[in-house]
């Protein structure tokens, strides 16, 4: 079967570079484009081997995986970087600046007690991003030739196009951006006393796009569910409480929702709400299983927020693989809720939204550097 993905992996330990280039070898229609031990070296090896993915260190001497993030995005912006993080927070601090960087997503360095343990966890781990990989390389052929560029046949991407296309929608103005908004006619946004997102791939950075254009006062509660391990949404949570207004947290078991808050799933743990003996919502963390292969989940969370909160609740669902939240905003819909979804133009992989506008349960489309205006507009207009 021909290769149709060409993989750089970069990382100064001989044993990774080893175990990495392993995993690559044994992955149908995938290349090994090359090992790098440096940035530097990677760099130079990007330039001539032309490679669809590079696997990134974070932590390497001379330039760390941070600046060799930005180099290559500043001369290849259209490859696309995995980081390879280590464990321990410093190391989960570094990997959330990256993926705010540009980075498409990130694995973990298995340490596991054996070579073959190691190597299994990485091909579970890279299966689902090459395969994103592999979509990503597919669109943008595909965009090339519609924008009159020559390019080589390719197969028909991982995703399908919208089966019923929203209707025409009217141009909501404004005075900095005129991109439109896609709107259903047959539904407006009515009393919203939460709002609630829902992101995976590419979720720090949308996130960071969004939250810090919240405004100030905002005047509820905010839920987010990002696909992401522990410790890695803690280091999330502290970099956007840094740079936003409002303030951002971990949601704990047994937490207050204030308003004006955010509160961020842990990873590996369900948040949802509920509601205690004093009849008063509160959030709970659960160990129950994984939904859609997700721990957190979205659908878990906006199932407990149609049995909580009924219908006055804002779903927003951003970039990610898969189609967790659609059964969560299709429930919340059902009780009168509004969601709005990122546009395939500024998403990092279409899926998460993408199902929701082919379920036609999506009320507006927007793109992400409209959607905290668009938020602060819908609270505004439905908060009382």
């Amino acid at each position: 079967m021909e290769k149709d993905l060409k993989i750089l992996v970069v990382d100064d330990t001989v044993t990774d570079r080893q175990i990495l280039s392993k995993v690559i070898g044994d992955i149908d229609r995938v290349e090994l484009a090359g090992v790098a031990s440096s940035g530097k070296l990677a760099l130079s090896k990007i330039d001539a081997k032309k490679p669809d993915l590079v696997l990134l260190d974070v932590n390497m001497p001379d330039m760390d995986g941070l600046e060799t993030l930005k180099r290559i995005k500043e001369r290849h912006p259209d490859v696309d970087v995995v980081m390879v993080s280590g464990v321990g927070r410093e190391m989960a601090r570094i990997t959330v600046k990256a993926l705010e960087s540009g980075a498409l997503d990130f694995i973990s360095k298995p340490r596991g007690a054996s070579a073959a343990a190691n190597a299994g966890e990485l091909r579970q781990s890279l299966s689902g991003l090459i395969s994103m990989a592999r979509t990503r390389k597919y669109s943008r052929q595909i965009k090339g030739i519609a924008n009159g560029r020559t390019a080589v046949p390719v197969p028909q991407p991982a995703f399908r196009p919208l089966v019923k296309p929203p209707p025409p929608a009217p141009v909501v103005p404004t005075e900095k951006t005129p991109t439109p908004i896609l709107k259903r006619p047959d539904r407006k946004p009515g009393r919203i006393d939460l709002v609630a997102i829902g992101v995976s791939t590419g979720g720090p950075n949308a996130l960071q796009e969004v939250v810090p254009k919240l405004k100030n006062d905002f005047p509820l509660p905010i839920l987010v569910v990002q696909h992401m391990p522990a410790i890695f949404t803690a280091s999330l949570a502290a970099r956007l409480d840094s740079i936003s207004a409002i303030r951002v947290v971990e949601g704990s078991d047994g937490g207050a929702i204030g308003r004006g808050a955010l509160y961020i799933a842990p990873g590996g743990r369900h948040m949802v709400v509920r509601r205690n003996p004093g009849d008063r919502r509160v959030l709970a963390l659960t160990d129950s299983p994984p939904v859609n292969s997700c721990r957190p989940s979205v659908d878990v969370l906006f199932r407990s927020l149609a049995m909580t909160y009924g219908g006055h609740v804002l779903m927003v669902i951003l970039t990610g693989m898969g189609c967790d939240g659609l059964a969560g905003v299709t429930a919340v819909r059902r009780k009168g809720g509004y969601a709005i979804v990122q546009d395939e133009k500024s998403s990092v992989i279409w899926g998460m939204p993408g199902a929701v506008a082919e379920a036609d349960q999506a009320d507006e489309i927007v793109p992400l550097s409209r959607m905290a205006a668009r938020i602060n507009e819908i609270v505004d207009k439905g908060h009382i």
